[in-house]
């Protein structure tokens, strides 16, 4: 059985092998410890999304920039058309120091923190404390200040 909050599923998109399995063991380590789901691009986590849509369904997307097939700033654009915003949580995490890649993140209402590679237990730390996040992780006594 799944350790996850009601309406929230994690999704890891990354297409290094290596990354996903530091950032699904970090996570299962973690506050968040339930197994994420992983795509290697932008365009399987998005018909994942859009395959498993419900009306109380929230995605929490741990995203990577530079990927093949749709990469980080593609995925955002299209969830941005979507019509799903509401309900897609994104953290970028990436190997990228341009501060041009942090300033572009922070203009996407979607995205609502910004980790550096490999993802690391403060990243986690900070997300569950979010406003937007909060409600998932109530009740869960690691999350409670």
């Amino acid at each position: 059985m799944s350790n996850n909050p009601a309406g929230l599923e994690i999704l890891v998109v990354d297409d290094d092998k290596v990354v996903t399995l530091l950032h699904k063991n970090l996570l299962r380590n973690s506050e968040l410890n339930w197994p994420p789901v992983i795509f290697e691009n932008g365009l399987d986590a998005l018909n994942y999304i859009q395959e498993n849509d419900r009306s109380q369904k929230h995605f929490l997307v741990f995203l990577d920039l530079n990927m093949p097939v749709l990469d980080g700033w593609k995925f955002l654009k299209k969830i941005k058309k979507s019509g799903l915003l509401s309900r897609i949580y994104v953290v970028i995490v990436t190997s990228s120091i341009n501060q041009k890649d942090y300033l572009k993140a922070q203009k996407y209402e979607s995205v609502y923190y910004y980790c550096r590679k490999p993802m690391r237990l403060e990243c986690v730390e900070k997300i569950t404390n979010l406003e937007p996040l909060k409600p998932f992780f109530a009740g869960h006594p690691e999350s409670e200040d």
